[in-house]
This record gives C-alpha cells, structure tokens and sequence, in this order.
C-alpha cells in the first residue's frame, strides 16, 4: 500500500493510502512518526498499526479541542470521539493518552461539577449523583464526591427561598411553583416542608408530589 502525506493548511499533514485520504495528522506528530518516509506499507500488521498509530492520533488531537471548550469525564470524551466519526478503539486509545497527560481526569471533573451543581444550581445530593453519572462518572467516584460535600437540605432550600426563590413565594400559587422547581431540583417533600415551616410559610393547601 502506497503511502503519501501532503501539507495542508497551517501544520496540517493529510494521509492518503493507494490515492484514498484517510487521516489528518499536525505536522509534529507525522515528522517525528516511524513512518515518515515510509512510501509503503506491505506488512498486514505494520499496516494495521500504521492505521490504530495515526487514527489515535487523529482522536486525540480532537480531544483536546473538545476539551478547550469544556471538560468531559473519561467516558464521555470517547463517546463523543466516536459520534464525530473516530473509530471507538482509537478513541479510547487517545483518551488514555489524555489522562497519562492530566488533561482528563475524572474524580477532578466530578468534584468541580459537583460543587457547580450545588452552588450555581442549588441541586439536592440526590439529583448532584444522578448528573454526574449521567455525565460519565462512575458510581464510586459520584459516591464518593458526594459524600465529601458539605450539605444540609434543609438549609439550602431556605437558602434557596431567600434568594433564588424569594419573589415566588408572595402567594399560593407561587409557593406551588416553587415546591415544584425545588423537587425538580432533588429536594424530598418532608425537606422542603420543613424549610418552609422554618421560614413560617404555609404549606398546607399543597400535595405531596
């Protein structure tokens, strides 16, 4: 199988095998490869490792531009790799590869997300470990970053109704809407009417949903 490289845009290499384009690699990486200067390939297994080496590759420059945007957990970023069009074993090689290097990280993830939920969205432990999760993190590591969180219910939900919620709860159809969101949020009935019971608010002309 002949081999051909050609100089994109900016330090862009682009790959062809036999005519066929099949990978774009950064100028760094494909002059300091084995295979620079290697005009063909005729070994089965050279060849297949040609493919996994630069296809690896070729994800885990994706990767980081993923991650120049946002962080993601170990498992997200390789789902997200293959949905762009990377094979699934390259993606998972270069993720590997991102975190012997620290970019990814997941109980670093996981505790910064955790922490955002609860600050920035005021979200129940519950609800906190059912996001993380869904984001990729694995039960242990959500277990544990949870755990770790300094949390009581019911003061966060009268913090809540002292700032986020405090123009909501002037009537009775507000005070609903209100319970509502906060059970959305992963906050227990028996919780939310104890803060209101605190804060001296009459819950009882609302079910418990």
């Amino acid at each position: 199988m002949k081999i051909t490289a050609e100089k994109g845009k900016q330090n862009k290499i682009h790959i062809s095998c036999d005519g066929e384009y099949i990978f774009t690699v950064d100028a760094e990486y494909w002059f300091s490869s084995p295979y620079y200067g290697k005009d063909n390939i005729d070994d089965e297994e050279e060849l297949a490792a040609f493919y996994e080496a630069v296809g690896s590759r070729c994800a885990f420059i994706a990767g980081l531009r993923l991650l120049s945007y946002s962080d993601h957990s170990a498992k997200n970023l390789v789902t997200k790799l293959v949905q762009k069009g990377h094979k699934r074993e390259y993606s998972e090689n270069a993720v590997e590869k991102l975190k012997e290097y620290g970019y990814v990280n997941d109980e670093r993830y996981a505790q910064y997300l955790a922490e955002s939920l609860l600050e920035r969205k005021g979200m129940n432990i519950r609800a906190i470990k059912f996001e993380l999760m869904h984001k990729g993190i694995s039960k242990q590591i959500a277990d544990n970053v949870t755990e770790s969180l300094d949390f009581d219910p019911i003061l966060r939900i009268i913090d809540l109704l002292n700032t986020k919620y405090s123009r909501k709860i002037s009537d009775e159809k507000g005070v609903k809407r209100t319970v509502a969101s906060l059970m959305r949020l992963g906050y227990s009935w028996s919780d939310i009417n104890s803060a209101f019971r605190r804060l001296e608010i009459e819950t009882e002309d609302i079910d418990n949903v």
